[in-house]
C-alpha cells in the first residue's frame, strides 16, 4: 500500500512525456566552472605560456643564426664595391651632402667588417685617432683617410657651393682604399700561407 501511494505521488506518472524520474540537470555559468577548476586552468595557462616563450626564443635564435650566417657569407670587399658602384650611378641625382654621408657610411662599414673596428660608432676625430693607432692603417693609409674625413666633413657641414671635382676626389679615394686594402690583405694572407706550407730542405 505504501509502495503504491509513493508511486502515485510521482509527478511523471501524470505526464506521459516524462519517462523517468532522473536527476534534474543543473546548468553552471562559465565563471562558476572557471572558479571551481581554477587550479587546472592556472596550470594549463602556465604551460601554454611556457610553450609560447620557448617557441619565441627558438624562433629568435634561428633568425639570429641565419642573419649571422648571411653576414659571414657576404664579403665586405664585394659589398663595399657594389655599394660604391650603386652610389656612383646616382651621383647626379643626389645632393652633395647626402652623397658624402652615404659614401662615408660605406667606407666605415667596410672598415668595421673587414678590420673589426667600431668605425660606425666613432666621431671623425675618434676615427682618425683609431686609424693612427693601427699599424696597418698608419703605415699605408693614415694620410688618405685623414684627408677623406676632413674633406668629407667640410662638404657635409659647410654652406659653401660644392664642386663636382671634390665629390669625384672623395669617390676615387674611397674606391682606391677599398681595392688597395683588400689586395694588400690578400697578399699578406697568401704570403703567410706559402710560408706555412713551405717544407724546409733536408741537409
Amino acid at each position: 500500500m505504501h509502495v503504491f501511494l509513493a508511486s502515485v505521488n510521482k509527478p511523471y506518472l501524470l505526464d506521459p512525456a516524462v519517462h523517468s524520474d532522473g536527476p534534474v540537470t543543473i546548468y553552471k555559468g562559465f565563471w562558476q566552472i572557471l572558479l571551481e577548476n581554477y587550479i587546472w586552468v592556472s596550470i594549463g595557462a602556465l604551460l601554454f605560456f611556457i610553450c609560447l616563450l620557448v617557441w619565441y626564443l627558438i624562433r629568435n635564435q634561428k633568425k639570429s643564426n641565419q642573419d649571422q650566417t648571411m653576414e659571414e657569407t657576404i664579403d665586405p670587399f664585394e659589398e663595399a664595391l657594389q655599394a660604391i658602384e650603386e652610389l656612383q650611378k646616382k651621383k647626379l641625382k643626389i645632393e652633395p651632402k647626402p652623397f658624402v654621408f652615404r659614401l662615408s657610411e660605406i667606407l666605415r662599414i667596410y672598415i668595421q667588417k673587414r678590420f673589426q673596428m667600431p668605425a660606425m660608432e666613432l666621431t671623425g676625430e675618434e676615427f682618425i685617432v683609431e686609424i693612427a693607432s693601427n699599424p696597418f692603417f698608419s703605415r699605408n693609409y693614415e694620410d688618405l683617410l685623414r684627408d677623406f674625413v676632413g674633406q668629407g666633413d667640410r662638404i657635409k657641414y659647410s654652406k659653401e657651393t660644392i664642386e663636382s671635382n671634390q665629390i669625384n676626389l672623395l669617390l676615387d679615394s674611397a674606391l682606391f682604399f677599398v681595392k688597395d686594402t683588400n689586395k694588400r690583405i690578400e697578399d699578406q694572407e697568401k704570403t703567410k700561407h706559402e710560408a706555412t706550407n713551405t717544407v724546409p730542405a733536408k741537409m
